[in-house]
């Protein structure tokens, strides 16, 4: 009996079938039965929006107040919240944007989402040590032709098509009197989010470093990454891998280093 109208409330509140519900409400007090229903109603679903603006601050900054509510409102009548905590109530967000008319047009606002939402991955991502510059000193020489390069949990990488990251940055920064505009790249540029020191990173990346980082992240091993770079840099291949791996580290981007002791 309690299961059915557990049912039936879940229905008038995630589905607006409250008819059903209502018949359980008893009569009396001020305000009657489907005024109290809503009211609840309205409050779960408040929160539910307050829970999507902190998660998607400039996305909620780049569309506006009142397209913003319309996105939420259905976004929960098409995600309902399923459990408890909200941690990953938006976690669809970019796909319903890019799978709902007229959202789907407005490509700057999908890559928001997206990019707000892997910050969101990025800081429940696993902490975990970086490897120092003395840890790379200790590598012996003859362990480089089998080196494999770890990259922490929290490292994300991902092509934009506009200057979303940047936006971002402007947008969140309230000293910045005058945001940057959303602006269409030429070419899609891809950009990197990770975690270091319990504090959030990101930045964009050249093309060359980017199909290293999926190398990398793929835990090939250090020649494997040089000859990735063979075709562009030549004889420099080598020195040009090792410059990236020296920035990573520096980032705290790598977590591990594996190799064959001899």
């Amino acid at each position: 009996m309690l299961n059915h109208i557990q049912e039936k409330f879940k229905a008038a509140i995630f589905e607006g079938k409250d008819e059903a519900f209502i018949a359980e409400i008893e009569e009396g007090g001020k305000i009657d039965p489907k005024q109290r229903l809503f009211i609840y109603a309205h409050a779960y679903k408040s929160r539910l929006v307050e829970t999507l603006a902190d998660d998607f601050p400039v996305l909620h900054s780049l569309v506006g107040d009142d397209m913003f509510e319309e996105i939420c409102l259905d976004y929960i009548d098409k995600y309902p919240s399923t459990s408890t905590p909200l941690r990953y109530f938006g976690q669809h967000m970019a796909k319903y944007l890019q799978d709902t008319k007229p959202y789907s047009e407005i490509i700057p606002a999908i890559e928001m989402a997206k990019f707000e939402w892997t910050f969101n991955d990025v800081f429940d991502a696993p902490d975990k040590v970086a490897v120092s510059e003395s840890d790379v000193g200790a590598v012996p020489p003859e362990a480089w032709t089998t080196l494999r390069i770890h990259l922490q949990p929290s490292f994300f990488m991902n092509e934009y098509k506009w200057n979303t990251p940047a936006v971002w940055s402007t947008v969140s920064d309230e000293q910045d009197d005058k945001p940057m505009m959303p602006q269409e790249y030429p070419v899609a540029s891809n950009c990197i989010q990770w975690k270091a020191d319990l504090k959030c990173f990101f930045r964009s990346v050249p093309d060359d470093e980017a199909a290293v980082l999926k190398l990398a992240a793929q835990s090939k091993s250090f020649p494997e990454i040089c000859e990735q770079l063979i075709d562009i840099y030549e004889g420099q291949a080598t020195m040009r891998a090792a410059e990236l791996f020296k920035g990573w580290v520096m980032e705290g981007l790598v977590s591990r280093l594996e190799y064959l002791k001899v």
